[in-house]
């Protein structure tokens, strides 16, 4: 939601690069086993930049769908099945990967819009969220298009914050029907985010919402959002450098 660069130290970092064959390279049994009594289908986060000049120009596009199913180098005659459900247990098959035995790590479900947090193969919690409703927005003015979708991949938490304060991108406001403002003090919001911000490379954040009722839909911008005692939760658990798998 917010653009964002993480630091040269992270976004140099192999688990930042978009799936970089993490799934060819590293499927172990024991996050397997954790996604199956879960009932998880684990696939990595890549999310696409929301702000940023290269991310602007299609929101979530660039790992969308097809580019991420083209990644699992699926052998011949042995395709993603086009149904949801179907798909997301096929992932869940190739895509799981060992973790430490101590790691805490997050996992987002962005079909059944359920976020969850394990330390190894242990839940910790298991949450309602909302994610990327997969909106087309247009700018009248040049025509540039915003995609509001919540991508597939691997991410890290590079920073987390309290009280945390949006910059509204341009977006926020053509979408309300208004004109961009020139002044970046009329870009300040301070209250939409909630209590806390667990930030990820390319302005996706894990954050709270004004909405509560439409928690367990796909009603966002791409972020994923939570209600104020899972994001508590999340914020308190969840470290600086952590893994975050979005399928």
């Amino acid at each position: 939601m917010i653009p964002s660069t993480p630091p040269p130290s992270l976004a140099a970092a192999p688990p930042e690069q978009p799936l970089a064959g993490a799934a060819a390279r590293r499927r172990g049994a024991g996050l397997a086993r954790a996604l199956r009594l879960a009932g998880l289908a684990l696939a990595a986060v890549a999310i696409v930049g929301t702000g940023a000049a290269a991310g602007l120009a299609r929101y979530g596009g660039a790992y969308a769908g097809s580019d991420f199913e083209t990644r699992l180098a699926l052998p011949p005659g042995d395709e993603l099945p086009r149904d949801p459900e179907a798909k997301a247990s096929r992932l869940e098959q190739r895509l799981a990967r060992p973790v430490r035995a101590n790691e805490v790590y997050v996992t987002v479900d962005t079909h059944r819009n359920v976020l969850r947090i394990f330390r190894g193969e242990e839940l910790l919690r298991e949450a309602i969220c909302s994610t990327g409703s997969g909106v087309r927005l247009l700018d009248p003015r040049n025509g540039k298009e915003w995609i509001f979708d919540s991508p597939q991949g691997e991410l890290r938490i590079w920073r987390k914050r309290r009280n945390p304060v949006w910059v509204k991108p341009d977006w926020a406001f053509i979408e309300e029907g208004y004109e961009p403002p020139k002044g970046m003090r009329d870009r300040i919001d301070d209250f939409s985010l909630g209590d806390y911000a667990l930030d990820m490379p390319d302005g996706y954040i894990i954050h709270g919402t004004l909405f509560q009722t439409l928690l367990g839909k796909r009603v966002t911008h791409g972020c994923i959002r939570l209600g104020d005692d899972d994001l508590e939760f999340a914020y308190k658990t969840v470290p600086v450098g952590a893994r975050v798998f979005l399928y």
